[in-house]
């Protein structure tokens, strides 16, 4: 009898197992011709800037066609924004607003060193990044 129900419950783990994995082989597939077309640019400003100025570019961009999210940094002097790339390149957010403001924006590029950190709005010091960081290492060949 014992035999039977360890016999059973060995059969439903391993069915429970395969399951799983294959419920995770279908999800994490990618999906054919998709490529995801969202991206995030910053903008950069050569100074700080004023609540009226930095708002109201942030509401030209917001109302540019293919915008999904934009939020402005007034302190910093840099926008950052998400949005549709094949309705819109970067370049052309930044002539856009250097040609409607009058201002001298650039398209931020990180530098090599920058593209080699972790994501460079994590807090460095925060216990979320600690532990991300320990666990690289603990898993890193």
């Amino acid at each position: 009898m014992i035999k039977k129900i360890l016999i059973g419950a060995v059969a439903i783990v391993l069915l429970l197992v395969a399951t799983l994995a294959i419920h995770i082989y279908l999800v994490t597939q990618p999906k054919e011709g998709a490529m995801p077309t969202m991206t995030m640019s910053r903008i950069d400003f050569p100074s700080a800037l004023d609540s009226l100025e930095g708002y109201a570019i942030r509401d030209f961009v917001k109302n540019t066609d293919g915008m999904k999210d934009t939020r402005v940094n007034l302190s910093m002097g840099h926008l950052v924004c998400l949005y549709d790339r094949n309705q819109k390149s970067p370049q052309e957010i930044v002539s856009d607003i250097n040609d409607n403001f009058m201002t001298s924006a650039v398209l931020f590029q990180p530098s090599d060193d920058m593209l080699a950190q972790s994501c460079p709005a994590i807090n460095k010091s925060s216990l979320t990044y600690k532990l991300g960081a320990f666990f690289q290492k603990t898993f890193e060949n």
